[in-house]
């Protein structure tokens, strides 16, 4: 029963320490100057939960095929969770980045 909750605890933290590194990478590649490389982890994020319900509705061939289509979006809902947050986090850095570049602008213009 030890080894149980110990697993438990090793894979909790791993999926912790997985998850604040992927927000620190968004957070660092929203800042950069080039608006692609922010949406790499959300896409990562993104293919991963379609595998990850892909390969389940290939194994759930005795609900028809309205149970795995409904398993399949439900799947896709709740797996894209961690996708729709780092969008969120991409958007406020670019929001915020686009806005001290009109200001830089603003500046510039005035010094001339």
């Amino acid at each position: 029963m030890e080894f149980v909750s110990a697993s438990i605890g090793v894979v909790l933290l791993l999926f912790i320490g997985i998850t604040a590194g992927l927000i620190v990478l968004e957070i660092f590649l929203a800042r950069s100057e080039k608006w692609w490389p922010g949406l790499i982890p959300p896409l990562f994020t993104f293919l991963w939960a379609l595998f990850i319900c892909l390969l389940n509705a290939s194994a759930m061939n005795d609900l028809g095929m309205g149970g795995v289509a409904g398993a399949v979006i439900s799947g896709l809902l709740v797996l894209n969770v961690p996708t729709w947050i780092l969008l969120i986090i991409y958007f406020i850095f670019r929001a915020k980045k686009r806005k001290q570049k009109m200001l830089d602008k603003m500046n510039l213009h005035d010094l001339n």
